[in-house]
């Protein structure tokens, strides 16, 4: 008898694991991407030769830049990237293998740090983005850099604040820039209706907490949604998302593209039909090759500036 019911219960908790796997396969797929994303980004960090670290662009600012050239040439298309995290974690050496993965297609790749939640809210994000977006086109031709071929991009809520950046007029005017000297914009699993990705989580049955303190609350949420500043004369957009994202539905960025089409900004929409929100991005900078990457260097080489 004991042997029967000891049976029984290693069946239940084989049956229990297994079904906490399928469950959280997503998840544990996103931390090895991780780990492995991590590993890859400290050995390139540290030995990469062509890279100047940790620029000061702005004496206002504490937060750092970091821009990786190519060996040689000049006149290298430009990618801006701004890290995701929740607003809340991760910093720009962690997506070192973003620049590993580009470089080699001959851009040259900048990424910034910004402050992050709780110590800043999204409009002295979006300020920081802004500014190491301004100095990136004023001093990046110094770097073997193009200013005129600048193509912003970012993942989760840096597709958020890097959308604010180019969209909302009054964060680049702050610098003397405006957004159409942007090249073109890549929304990556992008926040761009903060109200539809609260309303997401609520219906999830969680009240998330941290969108409501780093937008300073709900009356902020309009204000702080890169899909209010829609408008004609925007740069190129390429928007990008995985039909199985679970953290920012690929609603979102289905309607942030019927949004920029209605206005008659130029806009293409790629949807990965098997990924989820950050698993496709650290799959692809860890794999020899990925639609992600081909679709961002597609994207940079026809924006012509």
């Amino acid at each position: 008898m004991r042997k029967t019911v000891t049976v029984v219960v290693v069946l239940i908790l084989l049956f229990g694991g297994l079904l906490l796997l399928l469950v959280n396969r997503e998840r544990i797929s996103f931390y090895v991407n991780l780990l492995k994303a991590y590993q890859l980004g400290q050995r390139f960090f540290q030995g990469y030769e062509h890279l100047a670290r940790d620029i000061p662009f702005n004496p206002q600012k504490e937060v750092r830049l970091d821009v990786y050239s190519p060996a040689e040439g000049s006149g290298h298309p430009v990618l801006f990237f701004v890290h995701g995290g929740g607003w809340k974690d991760y910093d720009k050496k962690l997506f070192a293998p973003v620049a590993q993965k580009l470089l080699p297609a001959g851009m040259v790749v900048v990424i910034p740090d910004y402050t992050l939640y709780p110590g800043a809210g999204y409009e002295q994000m979006a300020d920081e983005v802004a500014a190491a977006l301004s100095w990136t086109l004023d001093h990046i031709q110094e770097y073997g850099g193009d200013p005129q071929r600048v193509v912003v991009a970012g993942h989760s809520a840096g597709g958020h604040l890097g959308g604010l950046a180019v969209m909302d007029p009054r964060y680049l005017a702050a610098y003397g820039h405006q957004g159409s000297q942007v090249c073109g914009l890549i929304g990556m699993s992008g926040v761009y209706n903060v109200q539809a990705e609260y309303d997401h989580w609520l219906q999830r049955g969680t009240t998330p907490e941290v969108i409501l303190g780093v937008m300073g609350g709900l009356e902020n949420f309009e204000r702080a949604s890169p899909i209010h500043y829609v408008r004609p004369d925007l740069p190129a957009v390429l928007v990008l998302h995985g039909a199985q994202d679970e953290t920012v539905p690929v609603s979102i960025g289905i309607e942030f593209e019927q949004a920029l089409r209605a206005a008659g900004a130029p806009v293409e929409l790629r949807i990965y039909e098997d990924a989820g929100h950050s698993d496709y991005l650290f799959a692809a900078l860890t794999a020899d090759d990925s639609p992600l990457v081909q679709d961002i260097v597609g994207f940079v080489r026809r924006c012509t500036g």
